[in-house]
């Protein structure tokens, strides 16, 4: 009987395991559900949405990172209503392909990622 190669588990990636411990520790201790999304802005919302699980560095599939998103957006920044136009066209399936989790996203939630990723899309440590 041959016999099947096993997975193994790696670590999340260092940067993503210090933001996770972040956020616990300014969450108090408490559990992601207890945050409320509204509340959530830049990386902290990011990571609550489960968009890390895509779009970390090393990114999964053909997905994009976050740096080359928010270097494709940088030329956005400071147009107003780019963010929202952008979370429209994000939500649809433009200029990607289509992708149930951000058809799934709220406007609003969208709206927030898309003006992060045009902000640069900098880390919760470093103010976003």
């Amino acid at each position: 009987m041959a016999r099947t190669p096993t997975r193994t588990r790696t670590a999340p990636p260092q940067p993503l395991r210090r933001l996770t411990a972040a956020l616990l520790f300014a969450a108090g201790g408490q559990a992601a559900p207890a945050l409320a999304e509204s509340e959530l802005t830049g990386a902290a919302l990011a990571l609550h949405m489960g968009c890390y699980n895509c779009h970390r560095t090393p990114a999964r599939h053909d997905a994009p990172t976050f740096e080359r998103m928010a270097a494709h957006y940088e030329k956005l920044r400071g147009q107003e209503g780019a963010a929202a136009k952008e979370a429209e066209h994000l939500r649809r399936g433009e200029p990607f392909r289509r992708i149930v989790a951000h058809e799934q996203l709220s406007p609003e939630t969208a709206t927030k990622l898309m003006q992060w990723l045009i902000d640069g899309a900098k880390p919760a440590s470093a103010g976003g």
